[in-house]
């Protein structure tokens, strides 16, 4: 609605350090807010549906009073906004979204909500409805261009396990960083398995054999390797865990980052096996 404002152009609007994960801050919750009146004109439907959503009982003030329900709901849904822990703050964008019938309407209050995070440094975004995780923009491009290759029919299953990994890594507020690292070297396999056209063939032959064959130069095939031998020796990842893992998150946003750059490479190598 006020895209270049002043204090917008010159960087001027206090920010926290970094990107938020865990909070979400009160300039971020009245934006939400004023997002919701932007986009709805209907509250007592959308205040039941964040009820239902969050698991909260609704207002009877408001169930009983048949002549104001929208007054009465408008007000009640900035109270949920603004009192909601931060975790329930991305499941009410999750449910705006649903919301919304057309997906013309959908795709602008994704632009709006996106932007708000942005502005705000929350670290996540709105993608298809779902709210999900941030990164580096180098590490994003990799991922966003992983997924679009994998959208092919015959990489089904690659794309399962990749979506698994992301959303492993996305749970809140402890991500599970063990399967996350299981699932994206799963993917990797997967889209070898394909290439190679043969199902049971594991990762570390499937990259030895193209490695002797030219097709990978050495030493980028021990890189590969490297990522896969990792996936194999952490407890809690492809061995039971005894004790506390120690597959931290970062470790875990590395190898899915490196696993979505082994599958863009895999798929265009595809083309000289």
């Amino acid at each position: 609605m006020f895209p270049d404002l002043f204090s917008k152009r010159y960087s001027l609007r206090p920010t926290p350090e970094g990107l938020m994960y865990g909070d979400v801050s009160e300039r971020a919750r009245v934006g939400l807010y004023h997002i919701v009146r932007q986009f709805f004109k209907k509250y007592y439907d959308l205040y039941k549906a964040l009820c239902i959503a969050l698991r909260i009982p609704l207002d009877r003030d408001i169930a009983e009073s048949y002549l104001s329900w929208d007054y009465l709901a408008s007000e009640a849904i900035e109270k949920l906004i603004m009192n909601c822990q931060w975790l329930q703050f991305y499941d009410m964008c999750e449910v705006l979204w649903q919301g919304l019938e057309y997906e013309c309407e959908r795709d602008s209050l994704s632009e709006e909500i996106n932007t708000l995070f942005r502005e705000e440094h929350l670290g996540f975004e709105l993608k298809d409805g779902k709210v999900e995780k941030i990164g580096a923009a180098f590490i994003d491009a990799r991922v966003n261009e992983a997924r679009y290759l994998l959208k092919e029919t015959e990489f089904k299953g690659a794309d399962k396990h990749f979506e698994k990994a992301l959303k492993a890594l996305n749970i809140r507020p402890n991500p599970d960083a063990e399967n996350c690292v299981k699932d994206a070297v799963a993917a990797i396999e997967s889209v070898g398995r394909i290439i190679v056209k043969d199902g049971k063939a594991m990762l570390s032959d499937i990259i030895k054999d193209m490695a002797r064959d030219g097709l990978i130069p050495r030493p980028l095939d021990e890189a590969i390797q490297k990522v896969y031998a990792y996936r194999g020796s952490q407890p809690g990842v492809a061995h039971g865990l005894v004790g506390t893992s120690k597959v931290t998150i970062d470790d875990a946003e590395f190898v899915l980052a490196m696993s979505a750059a082994i599958i863009i490479y895999l798929v265009k190598k595809r083309q000289n096996v």
